[in-house]
């Protein structure tokens, strides 16, 4: 295999490698670090055999290189090969370091991260020097998308990156805003570059089993040094167009019984629902032409059972698949300048589209999830039932069930921005440099469509959990593949919906400044001061619009049926645990546009003016530090220093339907400390403190910002006056280093959480929202129809702890072709104890883990490598973790994620010096995402499966 950059070359003695093999596994032979004054030299080696390090070893030696010569907490992922990093997901490449864990998103791929526990949110990302905001949408069914400081990985190439940092501890000259990690990403050098000129390219292409179609993968990079390699140019692009794919089930939510009630047989006392001329429920009827069960005990015993507060059912039960085709492009351009030993310039360029449409396509049993004036549950009967000790409905079978058939179709596409010229002088003694940047993400979702056919009043529709408590088996009652079982049209007379029509447009934009000037000054041998000062600027609006007439489905057109507006979903289920149907009848976007044209947003398709918010942010900072080198009994080099910041933001929005603007101002002293002792030339002991803080999101503090979903009957807004994140952290860590890409690592860490942002969820009619009724118009819904609030708050913080341990090695010492193999192998263990409040007042917290922390996390690689042959498996294992406490419903606490473990593979082979052929393998066992709710019965809430990739490409390079 070719190396990124100079192959690293080692000479090892004769004699060393006898003792090497003669002695136990952590001595083995030593090979040279990078020359630098503050890392102690590696011993000589007799220079009798050279080895070449290169591909996969060659970037754990870099990797370790880095690692050992900095003086806080980092480790590094470098790049294989020009455009290679070892994997086709950044993310998922961060994930085989130790303290980071990764989520993932539509289609099983990796998304964002949390480092030691701590979220997308409080992990800073820097490319190329500049903090970037990246924006992604995600499936309706999981919910949500990551928006302003939160940083999205899917939106960018890994092969338009070099290398990969993650700064564990602070220092006062790096930029607050990180309470887990600072990631710095940086795209390629043309100076770094070993040789002169260089050009590159791979094409790839995978298949996934799961959608059962080839995506393509095509990238390239051209380099080439000028006037005696003191100026360089380097660009990079990297297409790919997507097919993905996941299938399962989803409960929305798991509610109490008693919350909407349930149909009550014929003579039990009291009767539900009450009698209602407009709805038809009377004695012998739960509604119009749906009578109630005959008056028995085994009829009254399955109504109490189900029709109780002590028993939790699923809101919506549903079967899911949600197909996402998405193409992604991505460029750099580098313009480097060395004119002498001592001055440096870059100006850097990086651009990214991403261009998504998706499909979310359900099948749901929509009555359980809706009350009496919406025609809910109250006109359900309970034909037969089954709760376990703890309350779950384990079976249930129903008459008078409401099926609504969905579509949710969207399109939206991440378009990201960056250029940045940084520069440095040395006078002597005296260290200049500086930087300024402008980025910008805009996230524009022009379609977001949801089309609903409904079949009301069906009966023997069933859940079944017995068989499989994560997905449930599922009877209809009635044929879904047949189109003519479903209806699309206005609301009957007493408000039966028969049909939904949402359209909704949506924009999100982030625009970035910063400029930052830095000295270092040696004051004496060993003593320097480093002052700096910053100025950061950001500002993030978003708008949205929704139809005029909400969710009100227009009559279908004389002699129009619903067969000519539906596609069968076909070859569903496939992977899933349990028999389940296998095709229903699905709307067809193109075929219901091609007869309502409401792409054209006019008439009865137009929409509200745009509902809009904005926050500015700027950030003035300024720091002053002192490193130091010297001995201490042992050689001692490290760093204190504080930093000061002046925080201002100012929020537009509307509260209430008034348009506000607020303002506020705050500021922090952050100091820092870092000693880092070489005990030995292979031992290195670390300590670090640091005061640290992380900004709320900027989305999150738009005054109001409120966002109403119609169909899941939810409203969410912001909150201006979320104070930031504060925490005091410590680190120690104890390192080891052997062999060529050898280390065993031990480090614990300890964060005291000053305060802490959760997001709180109430259930209240929506009158009680203080939003205006006329948002409701056409939607079915009433002032007294109950809706989930959600809003951020601070609430009282916590301890956060852990330990983690790496230990990776190459296999040297083995004789023969064994010691071609190698391992790295991590685990990380962290605990938490936060108070969540669980009451406006915050008088009765709740005491729970951090959201997004796994107690546990393992990740681990066996690989060979020779000069030809090159294969390696990887195995990622992360524990459950939290999504949100508390849950937001009574008598469930917390929701949460499922543990998980994920198996990669990848393989290449050198065809020639310049040909390399490449394959590679994703999730080999089909690992199941899934979430659950409550800590106690962890009930279903979501369980898909997105199915294996397999990749094969080539890669050329000159």
């Amino acid at each position: 295999m070719i190396s990124r950059k100079d192959s690293v070359r080692a000479t090892v003695s004769a004699t060393a490698l006898a003792i090497g093999l003669a002695v136990s596994f952590p001595a083995l032979a030593q090979t040279g670090t990078p020359s630098d004054p503050a890392v102690p030299a590696e011993p000589a080696q007799d220079a009798q055999e050279e080895i070449i390090v290169t591909g996969f070893r060659a970037s754990l030696s870099d990797a370790l290189a880095i690692k050992r010569r900095e003086v806080g907490v980092v480790d590094t992922i470098t790049a294989e090969d020009v455009g290679k990093f070892p994997d086709s997901n950044l993310a998922e490449s961060m994930q085989r370091l130790p303290g980071v864990a990764i989520t993932r998103g539509d289609g099983g791929e990796g998304k964002t991260i949390s480092v030691r526990g701590l979220g997308a949110q409080f992990t800073r990302v820097r490319l190329n020097g500049m903090e970037g905001a990246s924006s992604a949408g995600s499936s309706d069914i999981r919910s949500g998308y990551v928006s302003s400081r939160s940083f999205d990985f899917s939106t960018f190439a890994s092969e338009l990156f070099s290398s990969l940092t993650v700064r564990k501890t602070m220092s006062a000259d790096i930029e607050e805003g990180s309470l887990g990690a600072t990631v710095d990403l940086q795209t390629p050098r043309p100076l770094a570059s070993a040789q002169d000129f260089t050009l590159a390219a791979s094409a790839q292409g995978t298949y996934d089993d799961l959608r059962r179609k080839f995506s393509p993968r095509v990238t390239g990079l051209i380099s080439k040094k000028f006037l005696d390699d003191s100026f360089g140019i380097a660009a990079s692009a990297a297409w790919t167009k997507r097919y993905t794919r996941e299938e399962g089930w989803s409960a929305v939510d798991v509610i109490s019984g008693r919350l909407n009630r349930f149909c009550s047989p014929a003579g039990y006392t009291p009767q539900s629902p009450g009698n209602s001329a407009l709805n038809g429920s009377n004695a012998a009827n739960c509604s119009t032409g749906n009578p109630r069960l005959p008056n028995s005990a085994t009829n009254a015993a399955n109504y109490e059972l189900v029709d109780n507060a002590g028993t939790f059912i699923p809101r919506s039960p549903r079967l899911v698949r949600s197909d996402q085709d998405y193409s992604r492009f991505g460029a750099t351009l580098t313009l480097e300048a060395r004119p002498d030993d001592v001055t440096h310039f870059a100006l850097d360029g990086l651009f990214s589209r991403y261009d998504v449409t998706r499909s979310d396509q359900t099948i749901t049993a929509l009555s359980f999830s809706r009350n009496a004036g919406q025609h809910g549950s109250a006109e359900t009967s309970v034909l037969e039932a089954q709760r376990d000790a703890n309350g779950t409905l384990l079976y249930g079978r129903f008459n008078g069930v409401d099926i609504t058939n969905d579509l949710t179709y969207s399109k939206y596409t991440t378009t990201f921005s960056q250029v940045n010229l940084s520069g440095s002088r040395d006078f002597g003694g005296f260290v200049l440099d500086g930087f300024i940047g402008m980025s910008r993400t805009i996230y524009d979702k022009p379609v977001r469509t949801q089309i609903a056919t409904f079949a009301n009043n069906v009966n023997n529709f069933s859940f079944d959990f017995r068989g499989d408590r994560r997905f449930p088996a599922i009877n209809w009652g009635i044929d879904v593949d047949n189109p003519a079982n479903f209806g699309f049209g206005p609301p009957s007379a007493d408000g039966t919906v028969n049909g939904t029509l949402a359209m909704q447009r949506s924009r999100d934009e982030s625009n970035n400044f910063t400029g930052e000037l830095n000295g270092a000054l040696d004051l004496i041998e060993g003593i320097k001061l480093r002052v700096g000062g910053s100025y950061r600027e950001a500002e993030y609006q978003r708008w949205s619009r929704d139809r005029v007439t909400q969710n009100l489905a227009p009559s279908l057109p004389a002699g129009t049926t619903i067969a000519q507006l539906t596609t069968p979903i076909g070859d569903f289920g496939r992977t899933l645990p349990v028999d389940t149907i296998s095709s229903w009848a699905a709307p067809d976007y193109a075929k219901f546009n091609s007869v309502f044209n409401f792409e054209n947003q006019t008439g009865a398709y137009a929409l509200n003016d745009p509902q809009q918010g904005s926050l500015k942010e700027r950030v003035k900072g300024g720091y002053g530090m002192l490193d130091f080198t010297g001995d201490l009994l042992v050689p001692m080099r490290g760093n204190i220093g504080v930093r000061y910041v002046h925080t201002t933001q100012e929020g537009f929005g509307s509260i209430n339907g008034v348009p506000t603007t607020l303002v506020r101002t705050y500021e922090d002293w952050l100091p820092s400390a870092t000693l880092t002792f070489d005990l030995s030339d292979k031992l290195i002991f670390r300590l670090a403190a640091a005061k640290v803080m992380t900004r709320p999101e900027l989305g999150d503090l738009i005054p109001g910002n409120v966002t109403i979903a119609q169909n899941t009957r939810t409203v969410s807004a912001g909150n201006f006056l979320l104070d930031p994140i504060r925490a005091k952290t410590a680190d120690v860590s104890l390192e080891y280093y052997f062999g060529r890409t050898g280390i065993i690592a031990i480090g614990g860490f300890y964060k005291d959480i000053d305060s802490f942002i959760q997001t709180k969820q109430v259930n209240v009619p929506f009158g009680q929202t203080g939003l205006p009724l006329s948002l409701l118009a056409g939607s079915g819904n009433t002032a007294d129809t109950e809706f989930t609030f959600s809003t951020k708050n601070n609430t009282p913080g916590g301890v956060l702890k852990g330990v983690e341990v790496n230990i990776q090695s190459g296999f040297e010492f083995l004789p023969g072709f064994l010691s071609n193999l190698g391992a790295l192998a991590n685990f990380t263990y962290a605990d938490s104890d936060i108070s969540y409040c669980n009451d406006s007042a915050c008088l009765t917290p709740i005491q729970a883990t951090l959201v997004n922390l796994s107690k546990y996390t393992a990740n681990g690689t066996l690989y060979y490598e020779d000069s030809k042959f090159s294969i390696r498996g990887s195995a990622s294992w992360r524990d459950k973790f939290l999504l949100r406490v508390p849950s937001g419903r009574a008598g469930s606490d917390v929701q949460g994620n499922i543990a998980a473990v994920f198996v990669d593979a990848t393989a290449s082979y050198q065809i020639t010096p310049s040909v390399q052929l490449r394959l590679e393998a994703q999730n080999l066992t089909n690992q199941e995402l899934g979430f659950y709710v409550d800590s106690n019965r962890e009930d279903s809430l979501y369980s898909t499966y997105s199915g294996r990739k397999f990749s094969a490409g080539v890669a050329v390079r000159f």
